[in-house]
């Protein structure tokens, strides 16, 4: 469910999959002051402030931004949202989070190394992207997605942006070949998000998915897509899954 918006929302599988394997990379973090950008509707800031995280986070959609102060209200002073990056201190937080976000940003790197004046040296990092551009299909193309990222790609990004020790898992396989063919030719003929800007689809996609997404996977209990949380760690070094969610540290210069 999106919390706070009225409307209940599915997980997608992909999502939960996502989650599960963001907490493994990050178990055995020690808590700390985390900023998180394209925070969406706040679902996964809301995962780390249950483990004793507190921080920061930002959307580019002013409603996004208010939905997520409505979800996350009570987590009192724990949680700030702010409107503009510019309220943040450079070099102000231990880790620095961004899921699903870097996609849809045409000039990925220098929005990256933007990102990064706020981490602390010897911070980490922590994101997740879409993986393999041979991939790429109308459920990318209708969410604002302007690109699919290949390994070595998302490797470089991260270095030049200033992180050493990259380590990239690679997860979903194998139910997320399934759902994302199924996801594609669901809405292959979706026109929901037309007239919209890739901003504006990106903005949207965060809050709701496509009404035909949504139908379908009304039909599917996140019960069916647990045990796939288990077998997908069996495939985290293999580049076969449909993602990837990467880590690493700020460099200290």
């Amino acid at each position: 469910m999106i919390e706070g918006s009225g409307a209940p929302m599915q997980k997608q599988p992909k999502l939960i999959l996502r989650e599960s394997t963001v907490r493994d990379v990050s178990r055995s973090w020690p808590t700390g002051r985390f900023v998180e950008m394209g925070a969406g509707t706040g679902h996964m800031t809301r995962l780390f402030l249950e483990r004793g995280f507190s921080g920061a986070c930002h959307d580019l959609g002013e409603a996004s931004r208010q939905l997520i102060r409505r979800n996350l209200a009570d987590a009192g002073e724990r949680i700030r949202v702010v409107d503009e990056l510019s309220e943040l201190l450079p070099e102000e937080f231990d880790y620095l989070f961004a899921f699903e976000v870097l996609e849809h940003i045409e000039n990925d790197l220098d929005v990256f190394r933007e990102w990064m004046r706020y981490l602390k040296p010897g911070g980490s990092v922590l994101l997740s992207v879409p993986a393999h551009a041979r991939k790429y299909g109308r459920s990318d193309e209708l969410v604002g997605h302007v690109r699919r990222y290949e390994k070595d790609q998302l490797r470089q990004l991260m270095r030049d942006g200033g992180v050493d020790g990259v380590r990239i898992i690679n997860y979903g396989y194998p139910i997320t070949e399934l759902t994302r063919r199924l996801s594609n030719r669901i809405v292959r003929n979706d026109s929901s998000y037309n007239g919209l800007s890739a901003e504006q689809r990106s903005i949207r996609s965060a809050q709701a998915k496509p009404e035909a997404i949504n139908r379908t996977l009304s039909l599917l209990s996140d019960k069916l897509v647990l045990p796939f949380c288990v077998v997908q760690r069996w495939f985290y070094n293999r580049d076969l899954g449909d993602g990837y969610v990467a880590c690493g540290i700020k460099r200290s210069d």
